[in-house]
């Protein structure tokens, strides 16, 4: 009986000991494992309380009401950890459940979209693609072994991390994440490429440099426009698109990565937003970078969030100031090289393009036209030159995959 006691004390210590936080962040989202490929389980209500279960490599295994899974680390608020004799569980008392299911988020966001489009008199069948998972965790963990073979990853990884002009905590928020997907509805109605192949390697090279910024955690997702012009737009959720032109002109696979690692810094400077929130409610200053939940969304009426949205389009497909470009530049053969890829591939597709003077890859709004680049390819190569010459050995440009699955 004695030794029954014992046992009892000890797993009620065990338990008590389990670390509790609370969740910081709009849209956080749950998933099956470490990695923002991993499927979705539902989305976390902000202010939850999730028992935190261990910790690896920028994610944290936590549980939610019954059910275990992994989110961000940076999710969690950790001035706010505490032991579990918290005594207040007026959090989850709350009229709002603490787990959003899959299903619900995904309606609600396509339901804003279907919504704007209607508005904007456009039909779109990317709405069925929203859930659409381009591959599995196990091909992304084998393309990734296979990407980094005979090289330390660590050591690539953690090349050139001060920067000043980063936005380190960038979030996408609930809002975001609708009027990004109404944003990418309506470029994608320009005709999308649907080989299954190409898709799936593009959204393998994409993960691998997302996992080097500060949005690692969120799930971007890339698509081929069937445009033959040199354009890409990114949408403020993560939604990236890049046209056959454009891939036409790329050579390898390390170019390939600094075009997407381009699109990826525009996303995490939210450069759009940025432009949106300075035109919608002029209170955005020019060099801010704030949460549209710190504007209180919830008090915009339906017409001011679908205007919201078609402004966060037009910023989209628009050409974009010199200083977010530059910025955009500068954070892209970043991103492409501390995932072990050479930076010198973003100023030799600049530079390809600056030589094409023939009019059929002209495009009066696209930032990647031979007119829009003057002076990027001596302001990146000088980038390179002066900041990331480190192990020059560790970076790859893999042309033979490249050439297997785009050519």
């Amino acid at each position: 009986m004695k030794k029954l006691l014992i046992v009892i004390l000890l797993l009620t210590l065990i338990i008590s000991a389990e670390d509790k936080a609370s969740i910081r962040q709009d849209n956080t989202h749950f998933r099956q494992g470490p990695g923002s490929y991993y499927p979705l389980i539902g989305v976390l209500v902000k202010e939850a309380i999730v028992t935190i279960l261990s910790e690896t490599s920028g994610w944290v295994k936590i549980r939610a009401q019954t059910q275990e899974g992994w989110i961000s680390k940076n999710a969690l608020s950790s001035s706010e950890r505490e032991s579990s004799s918290i005594k207040d569980n007026s959090f989850f008392q709350s009229s709002q459940p603490t787990l959003i299911s899959k299903a619900s988020a995904s309606g609600a966001v396509k339901g804003f979209a279907q919504t704007y489009l209607q508005n904007q008199k456009v039909g779109s069948d990317f709405l069925s693609q929203y859930d659409v998972q381009f591959f599995q965790p196990t091909e992304y963990d084998r393309f990734r072994r296979e990407t980094y073979q005979n090289r330390n990853v660590d050591k690539i990884n953690r090349r050139y991390r001060h920067v000043k002009i980063e936005n380190t905590r960038p979030e996408i928020n609930s809002y975001m994440e609708k009027m990004g997907f109404a944003v990418a509805a309506q470029i994608a109605n320009g005709g999308l490429d649907t080989d299954v192949q190409q898709l799936k390697y593009l959204n393998m090279v994409g993960n691998l440099v997302i996992e080097n910024t500060p949005l690692y955690y969120y799930p971007f997702k890339f698509y081929i426009l069937s445009d033959s012009r040199p354009v890409a737009y990114a949408a403020p959720n993560g939604i990236i698109f890049i046209s056959k032109g454009l891939l036409n002109i790329i050579r390898n696979e390390a170019e390939l990565a600094c075009v997407l690692g381009h699109e990826i810094a525009h996303v995490v400077q939210q450069h759009g937003y940025a432009e949106v929130m300075k035109r919608s409610t002029q209170v955005v200053a020019e060099d801010a970078f704030t949460e549209l939940e710190a504007e209180s969304p919830a008090e915009f009426s339906d017409a001011e969030l679908d205007q919201m949205a078609f402004q966060m389009f037009e910023a989209a497909t628009s050409r974009r100031q010199t200083k977010y470009e530059t910025e955009a530049d500068m954070l892209g053969v970043i991103y492409a090289y501390r995932a072990g890829y050479e930076p010198a591939g973003l100023p030799a597709v600049l530079g390809r393009i600056k030589t094409m003077t023939d009019r059929d890859f002209w495009h009066p709004e696209s930032n990647w036209q031979y007119d829009a680049i003057e002076g990027r390819v001596e302001a990146v190569n000088e980038f390179i030159k002066n900041n990331l010459s480190k192990n020059p050995e560790w970076n790859v440009t893999n042309s033979r995959r490249f050439a297997v699955y785009i050519r």
